[in-house]
């Protein structure tokens, strides 16, 4: 049981770190402009762009990816996406594990 535990933590840990990691990758997101309604906005983050150009508070046009802006909220967080966006890469971690395992018992 810890042994499970251990590995799910671990899981998490990279796929969170993977996730942060995708923040290298630019794209597009709808997001809130005040009484316009959604509109396309600069937003990083894969497979999902999950964090947005924030039209309130931050320079139009970019977006802050440094731990400490996305702390005091300076970008929007979509957190649909950044979920879905977590889960995508658990689900590659694990698949890289067990593919890593079933290697290793093959030989």
């Amino acid at each position: 049981m810890a042994t499970t535990l251990k590995t799910l933590l671990r899981l998490c840990a990279i796929a969170a770190l993977l996730t942060y990691a995708s923040l290298l990758v630019p794209g597009r997101a709808l997001n809130s402009c005040g009484d316009m309604g959604p509109c396309p906005v600069l937003a990083y983050g894969f497979p999902l762009p999950f964090l947005a150009d924030s039209q309130a508070i931050s320079p139009v046009g970019s977006v802050e990816r440094d731990p400490l802006s996305l702390l005091i909220g300076i970008d929007d967080i979509l957190w649909p996406r950044l979920w879905l966006a977590f889960l995508f890469w658990l689900l590659v971690a694990r698949a890289a594990r067990w593919a890593w395992r079933r290697r290793r018992t093959a030989h």
